[in-house]
């Protein structure tokens, strides 16, 4: 009944409702268009176009007066009673007033600069004005031929209470006061560059002062990540070879067909709930930095932001004509601006035409490992070695897949993140693989790292800790290597997972398993056995890739004696943890910015194919959670072949054979090319007085026991140890003779 009658009486509720909306998105909407159109950019158009016109007409008023009308006159004679001879400047300051508002560098600040050339202008118009007798001061001969009414109004009182000398004191005075208020920097400047190159004054640099806490904003639920990202690519299955079958090659390391095992169970695993997003602090600061850019004269604006677990990334867009640079070196601004020292500027996003600025949050989430194990694809063997690594600013989770890296080196200072990120990625394979398909190598020379993966069935041999053992393990791992390349070529195949497709289908022939060498602290080994560490890490990292076996190196010295040029050569893919410096940061991802990361797992990834590297919020994963997946492989009771193990003691006695089936001249060979600098078949011919074919064999024996560097062409070989590392081996040399 209420529906007829307003029919009847002619009411329209709804279409007036629809109406108000519409208007009320209207006026929203022109409001937006017009703070769109205000630019920076079109408003210096504004200002220097208007200040060019009067710049133009106040000339012509005063140096062609006539031209201008009766307004021209006015102007003329009006310029001429307050301004006296400051009325010829007054175009040029004009001109320069315009061509500042077309050009204008963001160092400079607009109101002391305004204040500081007002006081100028007054001086100098008192100074116009001081000579002329106190009584003539007001004639308007006087006034047009000196300063103009304000310098009158000025000198007068000076004179009649200092004198013409104090005016003048005074007056310069005031000069120099304007000059300083207006180009303080610029001078400060210029007097700095001027004492250091007479050696005067040492350089200093800023220090940062820390922010203060900020309050806790809003919390919200994240949106949910929709994809995950695989580096360096996704894994493509492999492709089945069809081969006649084979005789069979003896394996060292063999897994039984027999036996089940499963797989540890993913419910192990803890998950987060509840996580901290504040997405009202994002737009707060977003604001702020669009604030900051206009204060700066910087056409620029945030044209989204990405909320991640530990920073947020705020995408820049410049206006057109504007200089990318302008906003990448107003970093201390924006930091300053935000209350935050630890921002980072990089230009651009790859794939896009914007510039990124990462903030970190007010409230820290934490990634745990098993809300990136639940996204991963479901076990195969072309995705056997994908492992969790953690969160990026969008929030979406970051795999990678070492059979594609294929090695992987991780370096930070102390308390960064390292072993926890590599507890993550042991345990991801732990998760996906079984004792037949991995086998790992584990190496803690600090002891405590790896304890609770002792005595699983993954394990070659037991955890080492003291670097003699670590070096023989590097050395088994490269007569393997060699072996396994060996027997892919009898098989006639070029690559691990080709030979076990063939394996499945001959009854003969034993399928490899991966093999992961993981390091905890490289540079302690490198300071007991650098030349056997560095020379079987450089063959395996060059070559061991094909055959399935793979590196992972962690360190907590990122300097060049500890990465050396051969072993970061072949090693793409690196995962940079904070730093003290930025020549650190350098020395892993070759460019600075690990220098400001936040520690705690927050990590710099570089997969080796990407332009610039991405920020990660790495997985944790606990000390209870690590527990309860090594005891549940424990309880599996996975029965094995005892030819799996590695026999240190019989890799030291093939070197021990080795070394004297070796060459009687090496030694001689060795101290020579050290002392020499450099070695080359052609060198050792000469000196030791021997055959070609015989100096070529010794060059390759000390290549071999990483005493020179490999084959560079026609240049000579490097020599990589010193005179001190010569006496070691030679002693070890005697020994083992």
């Amino acid at each position: 009944m209420r529906v007829a009658k307003g029919k009847k009486k002619g009411r329209k509720t709804g279409p007036k409702i629809n109406t108000r909306g519409q208007s009320r998105t209207a006026n929203k909407g022109d409001k937006e268009e017009k703070q769109e159109r205000l630019t920076p950019g079109r408003l210096r158009a504004v200002y220097g176009f208007s200040f060019l016109a009067l710049a133009i007409f106040t000339f012509i008023c005063i140096f062609a007066w006539s031209s201008a009308g009766f307004v021209g006159v006015w102007v003329e004679d009006g310029l001429s009673w307050v301004l006296g001879l400051g009325r010829f400047v007054l175009p040029f300051i004009f001109l320069a007033v315009a061509g500042f508002a077309f050009w204008r560098k963001p160092d400079i600040r607009l109101g002391l600069l305004a204040a500081g050339m007002a006081i100028m202008a007054v001086s100098l118009l008192a100074i116009l004005h001081v000579h002329i007798p106190t009584l003539e001061m007001f004639q308007v001969k006087k006034l047009y031929s000196g300063g103009g009414l304000i310098g009158a109004v000025i000198a007068w009182p000076l004179v009649h209470l200092v004198g013409t000398v104090g005016a003048y004191i005074f007056t310069f005075a005031a000069l120099a006061v304007g000059l300083v208020v207006a180009f303080e920097e610029q001078l400060a400047a210029v007097l700095k560059s001027v004492r250091e190159r007479s050696g005067e004054y040492p350089k200093t640099t800023d220090a940062v002062a820390e922010d203060n806490a900020a309050a806790l904003p809003d919390r919200e639920e994240p949106p949910i990540p929709k994809s995950v990202k695989v580096y360096p690519a996704s894994p493509a299955p492999s492709v089945t070879v069809r081969e006649e079958e084979g005789g069979q090659l003896a394996i060292s390391i063999k897994s039984p067909r027999s036996g089940k095992y499963r797989l540890p169970p993913v419910s192990i695993l803890n998950r987060t709930h509840g996580k901290a997003f504040s997405r009202k602090s994002n737009d707060e600061r977003k604001r702020t930095i669009e604030q900051t850019l206009s204060s700066m004269d910087v056409d620029a604006r945030v044209v989204k932001v990405s909320q991640g677990p530990t920073v947020s990334l705020f995408e820049v867009e410049v206006g057109s004509g504007e200089k990318v640079r302008k906003v990448t070196e107003l970093e201390p601004e924006i930091a300053y601006a935000l209350g935050s020292p630890d921002i980072r500027i990089y230009s651009p996003i790859p794939g896009r035409q914007a510039i990124g600025i990462e903030v970190p949050n007010h409230i820290r989430d934490t990634v745990l490992l098993g809300d990136i194990v639940d996204r991963l694809e479901p076990v195969a063997p072309h995705n056997l070695l994908t492992v969790a690594v953690g969160k990026d600013m969008s929030g979406e989770p970051v795999v990678l897949d070492i059979a594609q890296l294929p090695h992987l080196l991780l370096a930070g200072s102390t308390g960064a993140g390292k072993s926890c990120c590599i507890n993550a990625i042991v345990c991801s394979l732990l998760f996906r693989c079984r004792p037949d398909q991995l086998r790992l190598i584990m190496i803690d020379p600090k002891y405590v790292e790896f304890t609770w993966y002792n005595g699983i069935a993954h394990l070659l041999c037991e955890i080492i800790n003291e670097p003699e053992p670590a070096s023989k393990a590097l050395i088994w791992a490269v007569r393997e290597m060699e072996r396994r390349y060996q027997e892919l070529q009898r098989q006639r195949v070029v690559h691990i997972d080709d030979y076990n497709v063939l394996a499945e289908k001959t009854k003969n022939l034993e399928p490899m398993p991966k093999i992961i060498i993981v390091i905890d602290e490289l540079g302690d080994l490198m300071i007991v056995a650098r030349r056997e560490v560095e020379s079987s890490i450089s063959r395996l990292t060059a070559k061991a890739r094909a055959v399935g076996i793979h590196m992972i190196i962690a360190t907590q010295r990122p300097s060049v004696d500890v990465i050396t040029g051969v072993i970061k050569n072949n090693i793409t893919a690196r995962i940079a943890f904070q730093v003290a410096s930025h020549a650190d940061s350098r020395t892993i991802l070759q460019k600075k910015g690990a220098e400001k990361l936040l520690g705690k797992g927050d990590m710099l990834l570089d997969p080796g194919n990407t332009p610039q590297p991405v920020r990660v919020q790495g997985a944790l994963i606990q000390t209870k959670e690590i527990e309860l997946l090594t005891g549940y492989i424990k309880e599996e009771k996975y029965e094995t072949d005892t030819s799996k193990s590695i026999n240190l003691d019989d890799v030291e006695a093939n070197v021990r054979e080795e070394i004297q089936g070796a060459d009687t001249l090496l030694e001689e060979a060795a101290e020579f090319v050290v002392y020499a600098g450099e070695a080359s078949a052609s060198m050792l011919q000469t000196h030791l007085r021997v055959g070609y074919a015989r100096a070529r064999r010794i060059i390759v024996e000390l290549a071999d026991l990483g005493i020179v560097g490999p084959h560079e062409g026609s240049k000579p070989r490097k020599v990589l140890i010193n005179t001190e590392e010569l006496e070691a081996w030679k002693e070890k040399h005697s020994k083992r003779a």
